[in-house]
């Protein structure tokens, strides 16, 4: 049985629905907000807002299914970008390249749920090496 599947027994479908729809749409704007990071300082900042609800958003939709794993993750996420927030911008290069890094494990995890696969996707170990250098 695949976790959507286990998720369909046990919650409201209208609830897994507004998760899946949060995740995608973070999941497809993620990116392109990635990229408008090393734009200029108000793109900077744009992005970093924008980046800083995506995560929100789905982390109280992830919450209410009780998935902790995307819930924690998104958090995670969520704070990283209060903190680039205290920074003018534009973001740097490994502040960019590590917010990639992100992008694709939101994508693994969201696939992993659409795929109705077996077990979440695994997690990337690098994402742990926060970058130490956020802005230019």
């Amino acid at each position: 049985m695949g976790i959507l599947t286990k998720l369909e027994l046990d919650y409201e479908i209208d609830d897994i629905e507004k998760f899946l729809q949060f995740f995608r749409t973070m999941c497809d704007r993620f990116e392109p907000l990635i990229i408008k990071l090393g734009s200029d300082s108000v793109r900077y900042k744009e992005a970093i807002k924008e980046l800083e609800t995506l995560a929100h958003n789905t982390a109280w939709a992830a919450r209410r299914l009780n998935l902790e794993e995307v819930t924690d993750f998104c958090v995670f996420c969520e704070e990283m970008m209060a903190q680039a927030n205290r920074f003018e911008g534009p973001a740097s290069d490994e502040f960019t390249d590590w917010m990639l890094l992100m992008s694709d494990q939101f994508e693994k995890y969201c696939q992993s749920y659409e795929n109705d696969d077996f077990v979440l996707a695994v997690f990337n170990p690098l994402i742990v090496n926060v970058p130490s250098i956020i802005s230019k």
